[in-house]
């Protein structure tokens, strides 16, 4: 018996994703503030090109479609729009107004609320109202609203409007969007004060009060490296007051690398970026060490900007110093415990990898070459041994049923499982399923009953997937039910439908319920001599439930019965995607009016002999490659009608290669290639991006399929 031991890194993956998303969300809203506050525009008391400037530094860096800047008007009945930016269309428009009268709810909201982050407009009270008139007509699914104030008076609101999937605003986007509206005010009193010293004097104190509320430390350099100016967050992060600090060398704080020196020349001289992409035109971006005023070390994350003197020329460094010591021992406490799980996730996926190529490989050939027996191609059998031909051929079946079973319970695991889901008719689905397993409950003299409520009409899920999970409920009942009934039964519950397997058999001890669902687990040793299995039906069917949004629970009572519930939500996660319908089975009989040529291309020979013979005996011509040094030559000689390409191998060439050099021919452009593999992902890769193959199958390569494809191609 082999253990696999598989270790789950979601949270772990998930943690530093955030971590990172978050840090590169601040850094960005760093940046746009410290760009806005040295903006020429902005300095010089433009209104309109300030105004433009920020609303469109603001769309770019929250990713909205549209801002805009309303004012009130005079009387106060109402609101103006000054500025709007249209981020698809890059345009500004103005004009349009809102009345209090029409609105006061959403009036109402701007005047005592700090600020609006609504995250679904249509459905909130206080946007409700807006809906019809204004939010549908442009397609407006979400609003970040900041208010504008001027003297202490609410002059206005910067409005971000957000179009397409509803958005859950974050706690750093509604700050960003204060200090966007912060510097609508700013730039809103320069230009109404229109004198020079006055507009300086603003901008330095609204400067001043995102300088002390900033969570990140900043500090204000001078070209001799003296400290000017530190804001409380940098004073607290290396434990030393303002008046300490204001006056040092900055330099006698940080830790040094070689190099650095050349990166602030290249800041200094605006240098564009090294190769290391340290230094952009205007800013150093550097992990270093800070000395903290008690000997010990800051780690912390550094970028430091130039900002330019009247004159243009270099005047002032601008230090962002974020606190970084926590995170990065975060992570590497993360890196470790990843480290040893994804140790053992590969020895995992190699371990899988080799059972499935090594286990698939003979299954090919006694699958096939049991098909070919069965049918009776290369002479008669009798009843015994079209009896043990039969045994073994659903044998394999068995085997590559389990296969099967371990590597979708792996790819689920893994978090690599896609569903196509859909509305699936269930008593179609029911019908399929029960059809299945009905000879099964007749054999063992088992009632077989079925009832689907009138409601439970339709289902959301991926088809092939529930019809895996109810067969492995049914199946499952039907094994442990010696005598009695086996039932099934479909219901509408208000948050979604339920798929209830009810049986009369062994029953389940309640001390056994934590063990039920685990992989390769059944209940005790008596009735793993009993009874078949692996122990992988029920681990997979919850796994794929919950993957669905669902789950599988179950009430069962020793000697007496299990009722298992499968439960499926309502919802559609991804668009309706149309139905391709079952191809009808083509009988053996069916054979070609003329012989055809077919060039089988690979290096698997059981797999090779059996679809030659089979294919010769049924009437085509068939050639076989076993390697890929004269592909074109063979098949401009041979001219066959058709390909089939292993996607497995080809000695000396990748599948991928051979179709590459297929289709760079004009004259084979149009020739017809099948590509066969035990490798279903890689199959459903090459259908995705139309790598050039006509049709994929997968192997082991059932005769009804490969006549279905013979007929398309080969009419």
């Amino acid at each position: 018996m082999q253990v696999m031991v598989v270790k789950d890194i979601t949270e772990h993956k998930q943690a530093q994703e955030a971590s990172q998303s978050k840090e590169n969300e601040r850094q960005k809203h760093s940046q746009t503030l410290v760009q806005l506050a040295r903006n020429k525009t902005f300095q010089q008391g433009n209104l309109n090109g300030a105004l433009k400037e920020i609303i469109e530094a603001a769309a770019r860096t929250l990713s909205v479609q549209r801002v805009g800047v309303w004012l009130y008007n005079q009387d106060r009945s109402a609101i103006e729009c000054i500025d709007l930016y249209d981020a698809s269309q890059k345009e500004h428009i103005f004009g349009r107004s809102l009345l209090k009268v029409n609105y006061p709810a959403y009036f109402q909201a701007l005047e005592e609320e700090r600020s609006i982050a609504i995250h679904d407009v249509i459905n909130d009270k206080r946007t409700h109202e807006l809906a019809a008139s204004y939010l549908s007509v442009f397609g407006i699914t979400s609003l970040l609203n900041v208010p504008i104030w001027l003297e202490g008076n609410l002059v206005g609101t910067v409005c971000h409007e957000h179009f397409g999937d509803i958005r859950q605003w974050t706690l750093e986007e509604e700050n960003f969007a204060g200090s966007i509206a912060d510097f609508v005010t700013l730039a809103i009193e320069v230009c109404e004060r229109n004198a020079v010293q006055k507009a300086l004097l603003t901008s330095e104190a609204q400067f001043r009060a995102i300088f002390e509320r900033s969570t990140i430390g900043i500090g204000l350099i001078d070209m001799k490296a003296q400290i000017v100016d530190v804001n409380p967050a940098l004073s607290q992060m290396l434990g030393y007051s303002c008046q300490e600090l204001c006056g040092k060398r900055f330099i006698d704080y940080i830790s040094h690398q070689r190099g650095d020196l050349a990166l602030y020349r290249q800041l200094i001289s605006g240098m564009q970026a090294d190769a290391n992409q340290l230094v952009t035109k205007h800013r150093i971006e550097i992990e270093r060490h800070f000395l903290h005023k008690d000997g010990g070390l800051v780690r912390t994350h550094l970028s430091i900007s130039m900002i330019p003197g009247c004159n243009g020329e270099p005047e002032f460094f601008l230090a962002m110093i974020e606190d970084i010591t926590e995170r990065k021992q975060t992570e590497s406490k993360l890196r470790a415990s990843q480290a040893a799980a994804e140790a053992g996730s590969r020895a995992k996926s190699e371990f899988l990898a080799t059972m499935s190529h090594e286990l698939r490989t003979p299954l090919n050939a006694i699958m096939g070459l049991s098909q070919l027996l069965q049918q009776e191609m290369v002479g008669s059998l009798n009843e015994k041994q079209k009896e043990y031909i039969s045994c073994m051929y659903s044998s394999g079946e068995h085997l590559l049923a389990v296969i099967n079973d371990i590597l979708d319970l792996s790819k689920v695991e893994a978090g690599k499982e896609e569903l196509s889901l859909m509305p699936l008719s269930v008593p179609e689905l029911c019908n399929y399923v029960l059809s299945t397993v009905r000879d099964r409950a007749v054999e063992k003299g088992l009632l077989f009953t079925s009832k689907i409520h009138p409601k439970a009409d339709i289902c959301i899920a991926d088809a092939r997937r529930i019809k895996q999970m109810l067969l492995n409920l049914l199946t499952n009942a039907v094994k442990f039910t010696p005598t009695g009934r086996v039932s099934l039964e479909v219901k509408k519950v208000p948050e979604g439908i339920t798929f209830t397997v009810a049986d009369t058999g062994i029953g389940i001890d309640s001390n056994q319920f934590q063990f039920l669902f685990e992989p390769f687990k059944q209940l005790d040793s008596r009735l793993n001599r009993q009874y078949e299995g692996t122990g992988l039906g029920l681990a997979l069917t919850r796994k794929l439930a919950r993957l669905h949004g669902g789950d599988v629970t179950v009430v069962s009572t020793l000697g007496e019965g299990s009722e298992f519930t499968l439960f499926l939500p309502d919802r559609m996660d991804e668009k309706e995607r149309e139905d391709e319908g079952d191809r009808g089975v083509i009988s053996s009989s069916s054979v070609p009016s003329a012989k055809k040529c077919i060039l089988l291309v690979g290096q698997e020979e059981n797999a090779a002999i059996f679809l030659q013979d089979y294919l010769q005996i049924i009437g085509y011509q068939v050639d076989w490659l076993n390697n890929g040094n004269s592909f074109l030559e063979q098949v401009r000689t041979l001219k066959p009608d058709l390909i089939l390409l292993d996607g497995d191998l080809v000695e000396g060439f990748t599948s991928w290669d051979l179709l590459k050099l297929l289709r760079k021919e004009p004259d084979l452009q149009q020739l017809p290639v099948v590509m066969t593999s035990a490798n279903q992902p890689a199959l459903q890769k090459v259908n995705d991006l139309q790598t050039g193959a006509n049709e994929y199958l997968l192997k082991p390569i059932r005769i009804a399929q490969l006549e279905i494809m013979l007929r398309e191609y080969l009419k």
